[in-house]
């Protein structure tokens, strides 16, 4: 039995096609996918392409925002500000079915394959969807995540990291991401699960991307027109594999603070722009910003 874990796809349709090509030759069984299938340039597309495939799924962060949008109960800034135009664009790709199969998926499940051990699937952690578990900082977390759950793997994503773990006779694993390894270079990542010796076994695979392609899907889409400076740092950290866009969020509402809007939840638009541009130039100077 041989199982592909992927997670973090980002509606990039290269990314996963590139993906796929390199399972198909690995003759998996069953394909898992570990969340945060969308919030990118093609959400449609990705999503039809995984179902075609029957793999198994479940909601990340992503997904839980753009169903915000579904269900009527996002905040009404998030419907005009710019700083949220990248997951507003992609809740108005998908129709009502979609949106409806999309919150019909579970956001942790239990996979239960005849004749080996059971797998648990999460997005951050079993209590939390959007939580952070990184090892190789705190590995109390990974044992708390560890003990919430009965079966012998469990599998994470949200971190755009690889890992693998063998904790107490466990197997806890990262696929890393398909869209936006944070490894330093522009690359993605899957996973194989091998059932050998009455065990499962992981082995970590990097894809190779085709940049051309994936900067056309964001150009093409409308999505790096339409959302501007979250889509442009999102994209340029896919292209380097450096995490730039939680800086610029930050970078941001440093700003937004100066100028006095503090208590706001969000960034006036007009600020929003501005950070975009100097923040660009930090990059361009080298300036220290991660």
């Amino acid at each position: 039995m041989r199982l592909a874990v992927l997670s973090d796809i980002h509606a990039l349709l290269p990314a996963l096609e590139a993906a796929l090509i390199e399972i198909e030759r690995d003759a998996v069984d069953h394909i898992l996918v570990a969340g945060d299938m969308l919030a990118g340039p093609q959400p449609a597309e990705v999503l039809k392409r995984l179902r075609e495939l029957n793999c198994w799924m479940i909601r990340g962060n992503q997904e839980n925002y753009i169903l915000r949008f579904f269900n009527g109960d996002a905040p009404a800034w998030w419907y005009t500000s710019q700083q949220w135009a990248f997951m507003h664009w992609n809740y108005k790709k998908l129709d009502a079915g979609t949106l409806q199969y999309i919150a019909d998926l579970p956001e942790q499940r239990s996979v239960h394959i005849p004749n080996t051990a059971a797998i648990r699937m999460v997005h951050g952690s079993p209590r939390n969807v959007s939580e952070l578990i990184y090892p190789e900082q705190d590995i109390s977390l990974l044992d708390l995540a560890l003990s919430q759950v009965p079966e012998a793997v469990l599998i994470f994503g949200h971190t755009h990291l690889a890992w693998k773990m063998q904790r107490d006779g466990r197997l806890a694993l990262n696929p890393g991401a398909l869209s936006g390894n944070f490894t330093g270079k522009p690359c993605g990542s899957y996973a194989l699960l091998n059932w050998e010796n009455d065990g499962w076994h992981a082995e970590l695979r990097e894809v190779p991307y085709d940049l051309a392609a994936i900067r056309n899907a964001y150009i093409e889409s409308g999505l790096l027109a339409a959302s501007g400076a979250f889509a442009t740092y999102w994209l340029l950290s896919i292209e380097t594999g450096i995490n730039y866009l939680p800086h610029f969020v930050k970078f941001a509402f440093q700003m937004s603070s100066q100028a006095g809007y503090a208590e706001m939840p969000y960034i006036p638009d007009s600020i929003w722009e501005q950070a975009g541009r100097l923040f660009a130039d930090r990059i361009a100077n080298q300036t220290a910003i991660l």
